[in-house]
């Protein structure tokens, strides 16, 4: 079965019906049980924050986004080796972003560089529109799905 870690984009793209036909295909097969979609405490974290500045339709309490989220995708455990490959790619990226003239006044968030660092580590894509994270990701070798 495949796998795939699922970005706080994705998962805002998917509540605003803003995914592109290859995200959407991705995001029904891990609703069907066909694909096993991954997230982790800072995406939950992110989700969470979005929820509560009203940027995701469609939950009306804490409790509906907390299901959505804890049946929907599986959850990947962040430890020290994560956090160290995370610093790296964060450094990296930031430096690779600076060089790109279309980014180079764009940073990569902790959640964004913690993604990275889980996908090259797991070798499994990551499914996301965020131009930073897609960007440095690819430079890394991560598939990016969008």
């Amino acid at each position: 079965m495949s796998k795939v870690i699922v970005d706080t984009y994705a998962i805002l793209s998917a509540a605003t019906d803003t995914l592109t036909s290859t995200a959407k295909k991705c995001m029904l097969e891990i609703k069907v049980g066909k694909m096993k979609g991954f997230i982790h405490y800072l995406i939950f974290y992110e989700i969470m924050y979005h929820w509560r500045r009203g940027r995701l339709p469609g939950f009306s309490s804490e409790e509906d986004i907390i299901t959505y989220l804890t049946q929907s995708f599986r959850e990947i455990k962040l430890d020290e080796r994560v956090a160290t490959e995370a610093s790296k790619v964060k450094v990296l990226g930031d430096s690779m972003l600076m060089k790109n003239v279309l980014l180079r006044d764009r940073r990569l968030s902790g959640c964004d560089a913690t993604t990275i660092a889980v996908s090259k580590i797991l070798q499994i894509p990551i499914v996301s529109g965020d131009k930073d994270l897609g960007y440095v990701g690819e430079q890394f070798g991560v598939k990016i799905i969008w």
